[in-house]
């Protein structure tokens, strides 16, 4: 029984060492662009109005 938690211990410490929370995206590389279907606004942080700081409208041809 006690080798069970141990090991159960182990494997959920082994897990949760792996496991990194979502901070979003703090680089420029990681943010989305612009293309041909969608225009991305990246708004400043007294704009925002909630936590996203980007928003993406589509765009028609």
């Amino acid at each position: 029984m006690l080798k069970r938690v141990l090991m159960l211990t182990a494997v959920t410490l082994l897990l949760s060492a792996c496991a990194k929370p979502t901070t979003g995206c703090l680089e420029v590389s990681c943010r989305p662009s612009s293309d041909l279907h969608r225009l991305t606004i990246w708004w400043q942080p007294e704009m925002r109005n909630g936590p996203y700081d980007y928003t993406q409208v589509p765009v028609d041809h």
